[in-house]
């Protein structure tokens, strides 16, 4: 009985260290992989009438993902800047996401619904590793894009992989029109990089300026 008990013990320890062993592993890579140097941003005109023969400028925003707010970055954030048309003094824009309403519920929002809130001032703190995409619209469907996060106010219920960050601006890419991949269960980064990659043959003359630093006229 006691050598049954022991191999048992054994088994048990031998586990335990596998999986911190992984654990380790897993954070190490994931460290080093979402901290390499992200792709130029680009910008894609969305506008009915591309033109400007009409006047019609539109609006501008910049759906974006970084490296979260917390000494790990991880799991990363996706968020909104407003009326923006370039990525310079991003932290004096407005800017928003969503999130738990507190930070010891995102654990348990990989299983269940959590209290969710619309963060403000997005942008402080989320920039390392910062990728995005400007987006010009029409203002129309600008003012339908602020729309939804009253509907994300409406039912704060915040759900990872499901109704979270990537979600929110996902929903805000449709009203764009933009060609999106699946929304769930993605890392914010890597759901920018695919958003980004599906959609860069888009008035890629435009790219150029946003790789510059420059505002898109």
């Amino acid at each position: 009985m006691k050598i049954l008990a022991f191999k048992i013990a054994k088994c048990t320890i031998c586990l335990c260290l596998a999986a911190a062993l992984g654990l380790g592993l897993f954070a190490a890579i994931w460290a080093c992989i979402y901290r390499l140097p992200r792709t130029a941003p680009i910008s894609v005109d969305m506008r009915s009438d591309k033109s400007g023969n009409s006047g019609n400028k539109g609006r501008a925003l910049l759906i974006c993902a970084a490296l979260a707010n917390n000494p790990h970055g991880f799991p990363g954030h996706c968020y909104i800047v407003w009326d923006r048309s370039s990525i310079e003094r991003l932290e004096y824009a407005e800017s928003d996401g969503f999130v738990p309403a507190s930070a010891s519920e995102l654990i348990p929002s990989l299983y269940a619904d959590v209290r969710g809130i619309m963060a403000d001032h997005a942008v402080i703190g989320n920039t390392r590793s910062f990728d995005c995409i400007i987006v010009r619209l029409d203002e129309e469907a600008y003012q339908k894009a602020r729309t939804v996060k009253e509907r994300f106010l409406e039912d704060p219920s915040f759900h990872t992989g499901v109704r979270d960050c990537v979600a929110y601006v996902d929903e805000i890419a449709a009203i764009a029109k933009l060609k999106r991949p699946p929304r769930s269960f993605v890392y914010p980064l890597d759901y920018l990089a695919r958003l980004k990659h599906m959609n860069s043959n888009i008035a890629p003359e435009a790219c150029a300026l946003a790789r510059n630093g420059k505002q898109v006229d």
